[in-house]
Parts: C-alpha cells; sequence; structure tokens
C-alpha cells in the first residue's frame, strides 16, 4: 500500500513540473506600439544604500515621461531614505505612509496614482531602461488585468548565493509556467503590473503577500493573468546575505500559505511539501532504497525544469550547483514549511508573529 501511495504522488509531482515546464514554453512574447499611462509605484523602508541606483535606474527608462509617473512610499524608515527621495532632481511622488507595512504603503500610493495601470518593484531592485515598456506591453489587450514580469539575483560570489540563486529561479519560474499553462498561482510583487480598477484590499491583514493574493484576487474575477518573458524585463536583486536573512524570508513567503483560497494554490503547494516530506521521513526512517528511488526521480525531473529556465535567466554558468541545492532541498523546504506556520519571523527589523 505504501509503495502505491508513493508512486501515485511521485507521478503527481512530476506531472506537475511537466505543466509548468510545458507552461513555460508555452509562454509568448509581448510587443507593442502603444504606450499606455503608467504609475511606478514603490515601497520601500531602509533603503539609503539602494535609493541612488534606484533613482539612476528610474530616470534612465526608454518611456515617454507625459505618460509615466514615480511614486514612492516610505514605510516608517528609520534611517536617511525619506530623505534622499525629497532631495532627488527627478519628479518623484515621496510619501510617507501612515500604516505600518508594506501593504499599507503600496495601497497608499495606488491612492494617489493618477493612472490606471500600477507597475511595482522593490527599492532593491535593478531595472534595465527598457523595463517599463516591457512590462507595460501586454496592457495593449484590454482584457489583460494583472502582468507578471521575472525577478532574479545577481552578484553571486558564494556557494550560499548560488543555492538561492538555483532556488529562486526554480521560483518564479514555476509562477510563470503555471501562468502558461493557465493556471496562475504564484507572482513576484518585485516586478508586477496591474489596472488599478482590479486593485482590492485582500483579505488578512498579514506581513506580505500582496502579490499572490492580489493575483489570486484577479484570477477569480475571470480577468487575464500573463507573464512577460523578455529578459529586457528582468528585474536585479541580491540574495541574502546571511542563513537568518534567507530564512526569515522564506518563512514569510511560506507563512502566507495558510491563507490561500485557491485551489490551484493550494494543490501546488500541498503537492510539493509531501513529495519533500516524503524524503525527508524515508530517510529518518532509514527506508534508503526508497528514498535513493523517489530522489532520483525528483532529482531527474526537476533538473530537466531548471535547465530550460538556466539560459532566460543567465544561470547556465551555475547549473553544477542544482546538485548541490537537490540534496539539501527536502530538509529545508519542509522545515521552513512547518516553522513558518508556528514560528515568528522577522522583516525589515519589524518581528512578525504567528
Amino acid at each position: 500500500m505504501m509503495g502505491v501511495l508513493l508512486i501515485f504522488i511521485v507521478l503527481i509531482y512530476s506531472y506537475q513540473v511537466y505543466r509548468f515546464y510545458k507552461g513555460w514554453h508555452n509562454l509568448d512574447p509581448f510587443e507593442s506600439d502603444v504606450s499606455p499611462k503608467v504609475s511606478v509605484v514603490i515601497a520601500l523602508r531602509n533603503e539609503e544604500e539602494n535609493i541612488p541606483f534606484l533613482l539612476e535606474d528610474l530616470s534612465k527608462q526608454d518611456y515617454s515621461s507625459d505618460c509615466l509617473e514615480f511614486i514612492l512610499v516610505d514605510d516608517f524608515s528609520d534611517d536617511n531614505s525619506y530623505d534622499l527621495l525629497k532631495q532627488s532632481s527627478l519628479p518623484l511622488k515621496v510619501l510617507r505612509s501612515k500604516e505600518e507595512g508594506k501593504k499599507a504603503a503600496l495601497s497608499s500610493g495606488v491612492a494617489v496614482a493618477q493612472y490606471d495601470i500600477i507597475l511595482t518593484t522593490d527599492a532593491d531592485c535593478r531595472l534595465s531602461s527598457n523595463w517599463v515598456k516591457k512590462m507595460l506591453a501586454p496592457f495593449s489587450d484590454d482584457s489583460i488585468h494583472l502582468v507578471s514580469g521575472p525577478v532574479s539575483y545577481t552578484n553571486l560570489n558564494t556557494v550560499f548565493d548560488k543555492f538561492q540563486a538555483i532556488e529562486f529561479m526554480s521560483l518564479i519560474g514555476s509562477g510563470a509556467g503555471a501562468i502558461g499553462a493557465n493556471k496562475a498561482f504564484m507572482c513576484n510583487g518585485a516586478n508586477m503590473a496591474f489596472r488599478k480598477s482590479i486593485f482590492a484590499d485582500t483579505k488578512g491583514r498579514i506581513a506580505s503577500g500582496d502579490d499572490v493574493f492580489l493575483l489570486h484576487h484577479v484570477k477569480k474575477s475571470g480577468s487575464k493573468i500573463v507573464f512577460v518573458k523578455d529578459q529586457s524585463a528582468i528585474v536585479f536583486t541580491s540574495p541574502k546575505a546571511s542563513l537568518k536573512a534567507f530564512f526569515n524570508q522564506r518563512k514569510r513567503w511560506a507563512a502566507k500559505s495558510s491563507s490561500y483560497t485557491d485551489a490551484s494554490a493550494q494543490w501546488i503547494s500541498t503537492v510539493v511539501f509531501l513529495i519533500n516530506l516524503i524524503l525527508f521521513l524515508l530517510l529518518f526512517t532509514a527506508k534508503f532504497n526508497l528514498f535513493f528511488v523517489v530522489f532520483f526521480i525528483k532529482l531527474i525531473v526537476d533538473y530537466l525544469f531548471i535547465k530550460s529556465l538556466s539560459r532566460f535567466f543567465f544561470y547556465e554558468k551555475y547549473l553544477s550547483y542544482y546538485w548541490f541545492m537537490a540534496f539539501l532541498y527536502p530538509f529545508y523546504i519542509v522545515w521552513v514549511a512547518v516553522s513558518s506556520q508556528f514560528s515568528s519571523f522577522e522583516w525589515k527589523e519589524r518581528k512578525h508573529q504567528r
């Protein structure tokens, strides 16, 4: 009976990864000569080191200034972030959020936006000069209400950096592949655009997840969601510098899964958790033969998908680190999934309780 159950879960998992793979390859590029008006809204906290680079990238956007506004919302920074923004020569709208948290800061920015299309990123990201243009291209289709874009890590120096990069690529690729398969369940607010008319306050005052819950809201409304598979649209950020920061980030992401109401998100989260839990339990109970069979199948299935993503994200030279990640991943993902539901985490120098 146990063997049948294992085979069933392995097959379900393999099929799910195959759907991501097919969905990724089904994504079509977007081209448009239309330049819709857009409000770029960026919520930030304690980003004084990154603000000069952010302002430089915003100033270099190849987009008509008549169709573009920048709104930056400070989320109670206790460094010089707000002052640096106010001193900028760029035409910025600089606000101070009235409530703590990224969700409240983002909502404040959206509320004062004068245009219907909202484009978001994070203050620690680097942007190409074509970023706005590429992310806005799909909006020539009036049926599209949310656009997800690629995010990638840069400044990869250590083995730990490269572990994070490969794992993060798999997350972004899975979200993109699901969109390509018409089963959207995940996106990243570091690179996302949506119509202001569909923006809504999602349920649950939690520390993060407004990107995912907005996607679920748009999906439920029946509006169209797309992913921009264009290298010029990639926003680049840096991996976490310490294990503590890394685990806090991953726990923050995983914590929102208990609030999912979207069937696809619930299903995929469950399947991924189960396959990794099985590997953990097989090893813990010394069922080594079964462990190696399941692990080998998962290893190959995942590798084929990771390899298909690596060229787009400029990670081909880091593929050898996949094998390192694959051995650690089952233990890491089980611990993060469980601990995120029962313990607190820190984010932006704030502690959040479950």
